[in-house]
């Protein structure tokens, strides 16, 4: 299952905060960055996968304090069908960012 464009939609509103799958090189002081986890088949029969539970972690990074986004984007995400599972806040002294991490979850046909 592509999760990408489920996850750019879902967070869209959040605009003009940068979204990008797995590494952002531009000079933003808020962007958000998410990468898979996790991927794996959950309902099989007769030999055959058919339903995969995909894990993705949605990691913001802000030079400013980041809980109303934070919020914001664990909303989004439950009302684009995720489930939202552990969230982590860290502050990273090399860069200076705060950095969230919503790990979220879904369920969807496989389409390998």
């Amino acid at each position: 299952m592509n999760v990408n464009p489920l996850i750019l939609s879902a967070l869209s509103s959040l605009s003009p905060i940068p979204i990008v799958p797995n590494h952002y090189e531009g000079s933003a002081t808020a962007y958000i960055v998410f990468n898979y986890s996790d991927e794996r088949p959950v309902v099989s029969g007769n030999d055959e996968d058919f339903i995969d539970t995909t894990v993705v972690q949605v990691h913001y990074f802000s030079t400013a304090n980041p809980q109303t986004n934070k919020k914001a984007i664990r909303r989004l995400l439950r009302a684009a069908g995720f489930t939202v599972a552990p969230t982590q806040e860290f502050y990273e002294t090399e860069t200076k960012y705060n950095h969230v991490v919503v790990e979220c979850e879904i369920d969807g046909a496989i389409d390998d």
